[in-house]
């Protein structure tokens, strides 16, 4: 398995802070209170974190303190904004080589971990994050010994309310869920549906694109109608499901299959309109059926020679005015400008493929064991 770094990094303004020495202390040196070199510490790259280990004891103690991981993620999340860049690079950073060759699809990412599957005669994951060059051992395989080519999808995501990672897996008609927490498989309750993609996880569920009372194992647009399109949400916590409608909006039989992404920390569903435009819907109350809102309307002409569809966002811009979109054919991801209707092919600089699927990536400091 190759690994290929697109990176969008963040730009971050730091003030300067004014500070003033005690009248008595003008020869003395300023001694900064720990609350202080803790904040400005956070708002330094991952990768120079795990450098400063070295400096001295306490600060080695503080980058392994679950709290303080807790406390600068979001600002690492927050981070993954804005990127002049328009190429991908065949990375030859140690800080992204895998040693270990028994993985070969990756399932997902969520706070700076990378969900791995690989297969033999039965299926294993392990988790790994990149940043702190740490990976698990593998992991659920031996829970798992009826596990054949009937599974369709693994995805992965992060209980909040129990701070544990939890894989989930689909099969054709059971569901599974692995705890990182007490390494155990549990069977949970979950629909029948066929689904269209392996889901997103947001806000402590996983959230999965489905079509009810669907025979056929491809999908096939001429047996599908909209009111068959639902979208399943399972809660981690209580590994319970909830199921609600797409927007209001999706009114067109779906000739092209729709998508279920994650935008801005919003759930989105993006369909394809007459082939003439691509629909992005934003839904700004998670679950709240009557908050879709259309976020996008891009007509297809100016992309239709860069990306095949079906296709799906990977990112938009703060601003709203770039958006990188990704094949589920496995070519370059594209970077369209919506000022001026511009379309890029996001280009290998180094390195070659056979088939490139791009997943949203953003370092961290979680551990993964």
């Amino acid at each position: 398995m190759t690994i290929w770094v697109f990176e969008v990094p963040g730009n971050v303004k730091m003030q300067p802070l004014p500070l003033k020495c005690p009248p008595n202390s003008a020869s003395g040196p300023i001694i900064l209170p720990d609350e202080l070199i803790t904040e400005l510490l956070s708002f330094l790259p991952v990768k120079s974190l795990i450098r400063f280990k070295c400096c001295c004891k306490s600060w080695e103690t503080l980058f392994s303190d679950p709290s303080f991981v807790k406390f600068v993620l979001p600002i690492f999340l927050s981070h993954f904004l804005e990127s002049p860049s328009k190429s991908i690079t065949q990375t030859t950073d140690p800080y992204y080589s895998l040693k270990e060759k028994d993985c070969t699809m990756v399932v997902d990412s969520c706070n700076g971990l990378l969900c791995l599957v690989g297969c033999s005669n039965e299926i294993w994951f392990r988790v790994w994050n990149p940043a702190t060059r740490t990976i698990s051992d593998k992991l659920g395989h031996a829970d798992l010994p009826d596990l054949t080519q009937t599974l369709l999808k693994f995805t992965f995501g992060y209980d909040n309310s129990t701070d544990t990672y939890k894989v989930v897996a689909l099969e054709d008609a059971a569901a599974r869920v692995f705890s990182l927490g007490d390494n155990v498989w549990r069977n949970i309750h979950f629909p029948v549906y066929f689904y269209l993609d392996d889901g997103v996880h947001l806000n402590g569920s996983v959230n999965l694109l489905a079509i009810r009372d669907y025979i056929r194992d491809y999908y096939d647009p001429r047996y599908i109608t909209v009111e068959q399109v639902t979208i399943i949400s399972l809660d981690l916590g209580t590994e319970t499901y909830k199921e609600f409608s797409p927007p209001r909006g999706f009114d067109q039989k779906p000739y092209v299959k729709p998508s279920l992404f994650v935008l801005m920390d919003c759930l989105c569903f993006s369909e394809v309109v007459k082939e003439t435009h691509f629909v992005i819907w934003k839904m700004t109350d998670y679950g709240v059926e009557e908050s879709w809102t259309q976020l996008l309307k891009i007509s297809f002409q100016i992309m239709k020679k860069y990306v095949s569809l079906p296709c799906f966002p990977l990112h938009l811009s703060k601003n709203h005015d770039t958006l990188i979109l990704e094949s589920y054919l496995g070519s370059l991801p594209i970077v369209v400008n919506l000022r001026d209707g511009s379309v890029e092919r996001i280009a290998i600089t180094n390195g070659q493929r056979d088939r490139l699927y791009a997943k949203n990536y953003v370092e961290s400091l979680v551990l993964c064991h």
